[in-house]
């Protein structure tokens, strides 16, 4: 990567969006995310570069991580790949993980225009709490490894089979097709969520849509899916999508383990 100097302002670059897809790498900061990382089924050989601050304890680092390059830094170039207030003092850079295997589980999570990092990253972390490994997003969605994503998910975008940038209305059809009931959350919908008869051992692909305008017409508009909502108890106009996720997710678990 040439000098010190070369490589800080390579690796400070992915904190930007645009980059992230070019390079195909993405950066993560402290001890717990880069901990699930190499716990991961899916990254643990993936992170490609460790960089740590010159006060950082440096006892075993070199068993953690055998596979990656370490690059010891002073204080004012890691403030350059820093993104939080109080750095742990250890960065990681991550190769993007390019195959998933393909979504076999009785229970996915479909996302459609989820454009919040910080939701999409908390029904990551809701997925992941509820065993559901699966997950499914649409285009026009918030990257899953901007940064505020992964903070959000708290590491459990690692955990993850995610499959993302899809027409997502052609994979649900295709999902049909399988098999599995799809299940959309809509506010309009006429039956609630728990008069909804969950079985154990049936598959669902459960779709939750865009923050401000909910799913779009057009996956509403296939008759073969299914609608339901969560019935409120106010005038209040909706609910935030993250906790729409963590209540239906839970109310399906319940009813198919």
């Amino acid at each position: 990567m040439g000098t010190n100097s070369e490589g800080i302002k390579y690796y400070s670059k992915l904190k930007q969006n645009k980059y992230l897809e070019e390079r195909r790498e993405f950066l993560i900061e402290g001890i717990h995310l880069i901990e699930e990382c190499l716990r991961s089924k899916y990254y643990r050989d993936k992170i490609s570069r460790i960089f740590i601050r010159s006060d950082f304890p440096k006892e075993n680092i070199r068993d953690n991580f055998r596979k990656a390059e370490i690059k010891i830094l002073k204080a004012a170039d890691f403030k350059k790949l820093s993104e939080t207030e109080s750095s742990q003092g250890i960065i990681g850079a991550v190769e993007m993980q390019n195959e998933f295997p393909n979504h076999r589980d009785n229970i996915i999570c479909a996302l459609e225009r989820i454009n919040d990092p910080g939701n999409l990253g908390t029904i990551m972390r809701t997925c992941r709490w509820f065993g559901i490994e699966s997950i499914m997003i649409s285009r026009d969605s918030a990257d899953i490894y901007n940064s505020k994503v992964i903070r959000a998910s708290q590491g459990a975008l690692f955990n993850l089979n995610i499959k993302s940038g899809l027409n997502l209305i052609e994979e649900l059809e295709l999902l049909h097709g399988k098999g599995y009931e799809i299940i959309l959350t809509d506010l309009t919908a006429v039956e609630a969520l728990d008069t909804h008869k969950f079985q154990k051992g049936k598959k669902y692909a459960i779709v939750f849509g865009n923050e401000a305008s909910g799913l779009s017409q057009e996956i509403k508009s296939v008759q073969f899916f299914k609608k339901i909502k969560i019935e409120g108890y106010s005038d209040c106009e909706s609910l935030n999508v993250a906790s729409s996720a963590a209540i239906v997710l839970y109310e399906v678990k319940k009813h198919t383990v």
